[in-house]
This record gives C-alpha cells, structure tokens and sequence, in this order.
C-alpha cells in the first residue's frame, strides 16, 4: 500500500510538469503519466502464452530433439579432443562474441553443458565448439554428421574445435502450448493481427499492400483526415515492433516526447519507401549512446524511428526486461544495463493500452 501511495504521488507530480515540459494534449492518460505507470509494470510483465486462441498444427522435427549418448569419461581433460587449426561447420547454438572464456577446455565443457532452447537452431543440442585462442571466443554449434568429416583445416584457420558426442541436456521449452497467443519462438506465432507478425523469417514475407489495405490502415488514416486526437502511450525500458514508416538511423530527436510529437505529426506519402503510404502508431527512441538491437545496424542517440503496427493497443514487443533465458544468455553483454530504448503508441479513441504479445525479434 505504501508503493502505491507513493506511486500516486509520483504520478501526480509528474502530470503537473507535463504541462509546463511537453506542451502537448495532456489527458488522463499523458504520455508522461503512461511512462511512469509502464516502468512500474514491467518488474511484473512476463507476457505468458495466452491460452484463448488455438495455434496452427506445428511440430518440430525429429533433428530437433536431443538425443542421449555416452560421453567418453574426461572429455574436455582429453587432449586428443582438441584439434588445432581446424573450423566445424554447423548452425550456431551460442554465439562466440557474447560467449567469451580463457581455455579450449573451457569451451569444451561450455558444449558440454549448453541447455538447448528451441530459440536456437529449433532445439539442437551442441555437438561441436570452436575456439580461437587469440579472441578467447567460444561458438558453439550443431553440427550435422555428414559434415564432422570435412571441416575447415590448415595453418591460417587460427581455431581450435572438438567434437562433443553427448549424452545431451534435453530440450526443456521445445514443446509447443497445445493453445497460446502472440509468439513462443522467432517463428512460432499465434496472431489475430491480418497480416501477421511482421519480422517472422527477418521481415521477408511482409506484403506492403496488406498492409496498405489492412482495416488498421483505413482507420489511422481516417482519424488522420479528420484530425482526432490519439491517446499517446510511452514505456521505458522497452522495444515495440512495426514497419518503419520512417526511418530512425539518422532521424535525430533530442528526447522521446520530441519522438512521439514526430510520431503525431508524420504525414503518409505515396512517394518512399515500401510501407511510406501507412500512417505512425509505433515510435522508438534511442536514449543512450549506442542502443543495442539484434540487427545490422548501428543505433546511436537520438535514433527516432517511426512504425506502423496493426493491433498497436496490444504491441509486439521486442525487448523488455526480464527477457527469456535463454535470450539473456545470448545477449547478456548486449543489455547487460537494460533496455536503452523508450517506445510509445498512439491509439484511436476507446481503445485501450495493453502488455502486448512478445514478437519474433525477442527470439532472435
């Protein structure tokens, strides 16, 4: 009772120096109140699978589950394991840069004990690491049998690999809900949204004109032409996905609210790129020096992107804290510090904000 008191307090103090700091529509739900209000929220917003919408049939296939096999005593104490100047080609279970240990027994017994997760590789265990003993780099990956016999090897290949033959750790989030909503997996969603979930396979089967045409479209676009005030929510801490309608490398805004005003006053346009012609309900905001995402690109402060998402009062959600953990394991360098990003919606009247769904990013 006494965090919410105080919490009471809070809120109102910051609703009166919203007037005087934003100069914005201030209603009952101000883009400052809902920040407040999110950050309280996230240490409780695990996003579970929602059991009211059924997914599609999925099953995963039979590479995808570990299986056990006797592991020669004293592995990783055996030198005959290691072989110098030598690559295993494989799918990468656990990247090297964010898996960074002192020895190639080290690496070795990281294999050894690598707890697959369907997030990776759909669930493989690790079968081979490869390490290079000047980067102190550990990657470890699955690799498939008919390729143990021809990995790279010569004396400019700096790494040194090994074999793990098992038993392995079962996979322990490999098995689909039989009912749930949103996504599981960086492929494995369960949506209402027409369109789908957007970055499934790295956005490359997202149709513009779905989009376009998409009832969550007409209507932005509607209230647009009519000049209807949308309801601003923003929450710290968190990445909300979307089309970028503009894009935010190079797009310099000198705070989130300046971010969310841009996001209220974009103007679609039939001439840019492919999603140019849907209007702004999405905004992220770099707030940090460099803001960490999963991608190619390299996000620095002041970074305003602005996106379309269909459903934006239940917004997919890339990162916010506490992640998965197999993704914190992965990642863990990455936002060893939190989130840096800060990320709004703008909502037609009557709807309301909710904790949305995870996203496929926050698989990747």
């Amino acid at each position: 009772m006494a965090r919410l008191g105080e919490s009471k307090a809070v809120l109102t103090a910051l609703s009166l120096a919203a007037l005087l700091f934003v100069g914005l529509h201030v209603s009952p739900r101000h883009p400052i109140n809902a920040r407040v209000r999110s950050f309280r929220l996230q240490k409780h917003l695990l996003l579970p699978a929602r059991a009211h919408a059924v997914p599609p049939a999925a099953a995963l296939p039979d590479s995808a589950v570990p299986t056990a096999t006797s592991q020669p005593s004293g592995l990783c104490s055996n030198a005959s394991t290691y072989l110098a100047n030598t690559e295993f080609w494989g799918g990468v279970v656990s990247w090297g840069d964010q898996n960074i240990v002192g020895s190639a027994e080290e690496c070795c017994r990281s294999c050894a004990e690598y707890q697959p997760t369907i997030e990776m590789q759909a669930g493989r265990p690790c079968t081979t690491f490869i390490y290079n003993p000047e980067t102190k780099s550990c990657w470890l990956k699955n690799t498939r049998e008919e390729h143990l016999s021809k990995p790279g090897r010569g004396p400019n290949v700096p790494w040194t690999s090994g074999v793990n033959t098992g038993p392995y750790r079962a996979c322990e989030d490999c098995t689909i809900p039989s009912q749930f909503y949103g996504c599981i997996g960086k492929a494995t969603c369960n949506t209402t949204r027409h369109c789908g979930s957007p970055a499934i396979d790295g956005y490359a089967n997202v149709v513009p004109s779905c989009l376009d045409n998409s009832t969550e479209a007409q209507v932005y676009l509607s209230l647009l032409r009519e000049g209807v005030r949308l309801e601003a929510h923003a929450e710290e801490g968190a990445d909300f996905d979307g089309l970028g309608v503009r894009w935010g490398i190079g797009h310099k805004k000198a705070n989130w609210s300046e971010c969310e005003a841009a996001c209220i006053a974009h103007k679609p346009t039939p001439a840019g790129g492919p999603f140019s012609k849907l209007p702004c309900n999405v905004w992220t905001w770099c707030g940090r020096e460099r803001c960490w995402e999963p991608d190619a690109h390299s996000h620095s402060f002041g970074d305003c992107w602005l996106k379309f998402t269909e459903q934006p009062e239940s917004p997919e959600v890339n990162m916010r804290i506490p992640m998965s953990k197999p993704y914190m394991r992965r990642h863990a360098r990455d936002i060893e510090s939190g989130v840096p990003w800060v990320s709004g919606v703008l909502l037609a009247p009557g709807k309301t904000l909710t904790n949305g769904t995870w996203g496929p990013r926050a698989f990747w």
